[in-house]
């Protein structure tokens, strides 16, 4: 399916619903990137940490294709920009937090991805963080089919 020139692929060859939500980008990885900070601030969502993981392995002798990982905090998609998801439910909210956005090469494409906090928060169903995770999740998903434009 092609939608403004990038591809959705956010289904499983058997049609289940994959772990991330994922975009196909028609542009390069620098500018996959950029747009990337840029739709994380307009949404926002702060970087925890960036982890350039094409740079740190070639320090050790290893090349491989570009990747990056975004570890993010964003504010209450129910609060706006009144107060972090982090203290709207204390420590429950902690085991979704940090959200992953990445960044990286496959197949000669450049792919944006977003980790589904829907599907982490199964791991602890006794915390009740579905409709949180559902939330923050339509957040992550909008930061990534802008970022891949």
């Amino acid at each position: 399916m092609s939608l403004t020139g990038a591809e959705q692929v956010d289904r499983r060859e058997d049609g289940a619903l994959g772990y991330d939500y994922r975009r196909v980008c028609a542009c390069g990885f620098d500018e996959a990137v950029a747009s990337v900070e840029a739709a994380l601030g307009r949404h926002g969502f702060a970087v925890s940490a960036m982890h350039d993981i094409q740079a740190t392995l070639a320090a050790k002798g290893f090349a491989i294709q570009p990747i990056r990982i975004y570890e993010v905090r964003g504010q209450s998609p129910a609060s706006g920009s009144a107060g972090t998801l982090e203290d709207e439910t204390g420590s429950r909210l902690a085991r979704l937090m940090p959200c992953r956005i990445n960044i990286f090469v496959e197949d000669e494409s450049v792919v944006v991805t977003a980790l589904r906090p829907t599907l982490l928060c199964k791991v602890f169903p006794e915390e009740d963080l579905g409709e949180i995770a559902a939330a923050i999740e339509r957040v992550l998903v909008a930061v990534v089919d802008e970022a891949a434009g």
